[in-house]
């Protein structure tokens, strides 16, 4: 089965912690992205975004994983995002695989995007931030 690429959004890309925690060293590529009919919103109480539903575009990249290192990288991603497998009511976020436009090459790819349970989240609704830009990195480095 051929690896799946993975869209991200948040401190998975480049230049952020969790990137150099858990991606450095293992990315063959990085292609600017964006993902439509989504919400983008900064949890500033847990520190990172979130992704929900929604009539927007969010801007982040598609990682191309090293294959000597996919399995293991999937794992530790799954981990830190909080996916516990398919379907579960548990999932901090769930990994679905959705159309996200590869701005580098004008194509549409389909990718890994963790997805914001926000049902699990009582402060979601009071206390996050809505990102109209639709990009975090932004959002954060004009902090």
């Amino acid at each position: 089965m051929k690896n799946i690429n993975v869209f991200v959004y948040g401190s998975l890309r480049d230049g952020f912690f969790n990137y150099e925690k858990y991606l450095a060293g293992k990315v063959l590529e990085k292609k600017t992205a964006k993902l439509e009919n989504m919400r983008l919103y900064h949890m500033p109480y847990k520190g990172y975004p979130a992704i929900i539903s929604g009539e927007d575009i969010v801007n982040g990249e598609i990682i191309v994983i090293d294959p000597n290192f996919y399995e293991e990288t999937i794992k530790a991603m799954d981990e830190m995002e909080g996916f516990k497998g398919k379907d579960n009511p548990e999932n901090e976020y769930d990994k679905i695989i959705l159309e996200v436009k590869n701005i580098s090459y004008n194509e549409i790819e389909k990718c890994f995007v963790y997805f914001y349970n926000k049902n699990n989240d009582q402060r979601f609704e009071k206390e996050s931030i809505y990102i109209q830009s639709g990009d975090w990195k932004k959002y954060m480095l004009s902090k």
